[in-house]
This record gives C-alpha cells, sequence and structure tokens, in this order.
C-alpha cells in the first residue's frame, strides 16, 4: 500500500510540473513572437510591401484590442471546455495567424493574421496558465506564479534579436513560417502534458462579471468589485497602467524604424528592445521587497517619472549611450509601475477584491492599442516618432502627480446600513 501511495504521490509530481513546462513554453514561445517582436519583422515588411507607418502601427492595434477584448471569452472557454482545451485551441489559433501572415500579400489577410494571433493570445496565455498553476501547486503557487511570469519576460526580453537573426538568414515569410511551425509543435507538447485538476480556480478569473452584473460578492474587509471600480484611486492605477502599456507597445512598434532614422541599424534597435525587456524583468522581480519597505503609491510615481524619462531620451537617441540609457530609464519604470500599480489595489482593497478588479485594470488598458496607430500617423505628418515619444513623457509626469499626495479609499457605507446598525 505504501509503495502505491509513493507512486501516485510520484506521478502527481511529476504530472504537476509536466503542466508548469507546458504552460511556460508557450507563454515564452507567445511574448518572443509577439507583441516585443512584431516591430522588429514589420520594419522590414513596410519596406518592401510599402506600407505607410500608419497601417504599421495599425496591425499593433488590432493585435492589443484582439487580445484584450477576446481575454473573457478565455475565462468563459476554461469553465466549459476546460484548461488543456482552451490552450490547445489558442496554439491552434496562433498556427493559423502565423500561416496567414506568412502567405499574405495585403494589408487585410495581415490583419486578419492580427487578429487571430491576439485570441490566440488570451486563450494560450496567462489566464489558463496561471488558473492551472493554482490549481496544481496549492502550496507555495505564489512562487511557482513568480516563475512563470518571469519565463514569460525573459520570452519578451529575448524575443526582438531571436527574430532579427531569423529575418536576416530567411525574410519575413520565412520568419513567419518559423513562428508557424512553432506553434504546432507547442500544441502538441500542451496537448501531452496539460491535464485538468478542478474547477477551484477558475471562478477567480470570471470577475469581470461580478463587476458589470453588480454581484453583490463583499470580500472580508467590505469592498466589492463594484464598489472599488468605482473610487478615484482605482481609475487613476487604471490610467496609469493604461499609460504604461500604451507606451510599452508603441515602443515595441516604432522604436526599430524610429533609430534606424536616427542613424541605428535595425539589429542594434533589436538589443535596444531587449534591454528594455530585460530591465524591467529583472526590476519586477525586486520592486515587491522595495513596496514592503517603502508607500507603493510614491514607487508607482517614480516608476511613472522613469517612464517619462526614459520615452524623452528616446525622442533623440542618436548614439549608444542615448540608446542604452533610454532603455535603462524606461525598463525600471515600467517594472517598477507594473509591479507598484497591482500592489497599491491590493493594499486599499484587499487582496481577494484587488485582485479580482487586476482584470477589470488590464481589460482598460485595451486602450493602449491606440498608441502605435497614433504613433504612425504622427510619423506620417511630421516624418518622425520623436513627438509621440514627448507626448507620451508628458503624460506619464502629469499622471505620476497624484500618486504622491493619494490617500487610502474610504468605502462609503449606505444610510439604511447605518441606519440598521443603531
Amino acid at each position: 500500500m505504501k509503495i502505491k501511495i509513493d507512486r501516485e504521490g510520484s506521478d502527481q509530481h511529476v504530472r504537476k510540473w509536466g503542466v508548469f513546462l507546458a504552460v511556460s513554453l508557450v507563454f515564452f514561445f507567445l511574448n518572443l513572437s509577439t507583441f516585443t517582436s512584431l516591430g522588429v519583422v514589420l520594419y522590414t515588411m513596410v519596406g518592401e510591401l510599402h506600407w505607410s507607418m500608419t497601417a504599421a502601427g495599425f496591425n499593433f492595434t488590432l493585435l492589443g484590442l484582439a487580445c484584450g477584448l477576446s481575454s473573457p471569452f478565455a475565462a468563459l472557454a476554461m469553465k466549459w471546455f476546460g484548461c488543456r482545451a482552451t490552450i490547445c485551441a489558442g496554439t491552434l489559433l496562433l498556427f493559423a495567424g502565423f500561416l496567414i501572415a506568412a502567405k499574405s500579400h495585403s494589408l487585410g489577410a495581415f490583419y486578419i493574421a492580427m487578429v487571430l494571433l491576439g485570441c490566440g493570445y488570451s486563450l494560450a496565455g496567462n489566464v489558463p496558465g496561471i488558473a492551472l498553476i493554482a490549481t496544481w501547486f496549492e502550496r507555495g503557487s505564489s512562487r511557482v506564479i513568480g516563475m512563470y511570469l518571469m519565463l514569460g519576460a525573459l520570452g519578451a526580453a529575448s524575443g526582438p534579436p531571436v527574430v532579427q537573426a531569423i529575418v536576416s538568414a530567411g525574410g519575413w515569410r520565412g520568419h513567419w513560417q518559423v513562428m508557424c511551425w512553432a506553434a504546432a509543435a507547442i500544441g502538441l507538447v500542451c496537448f501531452a502534458l496539460v491535464r485538468e485538476v478542478g474547477p477551484k480556480a477558475i471562478p477567480h478569473v470570471l470577475a469581470i462579471g461580478e463587476v458589470f452584473t453588480g454581484a453583490k460578492t463583499v470580500a472580508a474587509d467590505g469592498w466589492s468589485p463594484r464598489a472599488a471600480v468605482m473610487t478615484s484611486q482605482f481609475l487613476l492605477v487604471s490610467a496609469a497602467m493604461a499609460a504604461t502599456m500604451a507606451c510599452v507597445t508603441t515602443i515595441n512598434s516604432v522604436v526599430v524604424p524610429h533609430l534606424v532614422k536616427l542613424g541605428s541599424t535595425p539589429g542594434a534597435a533589436a538589443y535596444v528592445l531587449s534591454a528594455i525587456g530585460l530591465t524591467a524583468t529583472l526590476i519586477k522581480g525586486g520592486a515587491g521587497h522595495l513596496c514592503e519597505r517603502l508607500p507603493a503609491t510614491m514607487i508607482l510615481a517614480a516608476g511613472l517619472g522613469l517612464q517619462a524619462v526614459g520615452c524623452f531620451l528616446l525622442g533623440f537617441a542618436d548614439t549608444g549611450v542615448l540608446h542604452y540609457a533610454s532603455a535603462l530609464a524606461f525598463g525600471t519604470g515600467w517594472g517598477l509601475g507594473y509591479v507598484a500599480g497591482t500592489v497599491v489595489l491590493l493594499a486599499y482593497f484587499g487582496a481577494d477584491t484587488g485582485s479580482k478588479i487586476l482584470s477589470v485594470v488590464w481589460l482598460i488598458t485595451t486602450v493602449a492599442a491606440a498608441g502605435p496607430i497614433a504613433a504612425g500617423m504622427i510619423a506620417d505628418r511630421t516624418g518622425s516618432f520623436a513627438p509621440i515619444f514627448d507626448i507620451f513623457a508628458v503624460m506619464l509626469l502629469v499622471l505620476a502627480v497624484p500618486f504622491l499626495v493619494m490617500r487610502e479609499p474610504v468605502r462609503r457605507v449606505h444610510a439604511s446600513a447605518v441606519a440598521g446598525r443603531v
């Protein structure tokens, strides 16, 4: 009997780490192949297919919109069909999107590819990945989720130079073909290794419904999701996160053509993108400890300020020193702001409600998809991307000021409830 129990425990151990391997692999690949490296391959495509910068930026906009707006469907698919089917469906959409991108000759076809990639990202990405880790790793799940997010961030950091190397060797069509078959292989790995445990984590990711339907779910600290999202503190944090993601998405989309105009090479520009991602990854690892020592609102304000400095420097970065100074400043600000914004919500609204309304924050940040197309329109009219970086710098500085004086929200108690207590 003891041998049988040991074997069962050993099998469970192997299975849960197999699940972790599969979801981490697909998340690493998603971050490598989509947002952070799309600008690298688009630079070659724009030159060969004679697209305008506005048209190129709209590809990022479609990718971001498809990813953000389809995220609720990922949660529903998990509830109806399970996590494995959801992730495998996501990799199938990725395969189709990459294949259409490789075969496309028109903007319309490439737009379709971007929509498929955005939906594939939602279905195969961190929504089912974190739910699976939370169910398989009941003890120490926070640590394992941190490892998972770190591996995804490493994919984002390594993507630009990897994609630049593939494009240099096989052209942009060759790049999309490589991504296509990689998506197919990763889909098979997920089908083989991902196993369900139970629905415990699934209702947690459906919190958007609680906010917009007015469900009366109230946490132990008295905050309901709907009450929390009506506070000015929530709206300011959401604005800060949306501005951060708008900057990140826009930089990913335009930094290669921008730096090339300033005298750089596509390869060097790809390494600047990689430096931003790597810096943000390292800072995120230590930002949590910093938030335990200093007010998270101050750290969020500092993060926004450093992002502003990075954007300002990037606008005229015509030397290697300025390239990496801007990358270091922006990457540090991105890492600090990303973590501190999350901590502020958890501190103000409690762990339960705070974690639930994060899903609403990410839905709001879908507006960041407008950044790349705005940058493209400005470049087409002025011949330079520098103005968009200046606009972002000013916007980030303005947003940083309220966090320096922000106070904890006070929960309003309905008059009838007060009368009942009296």
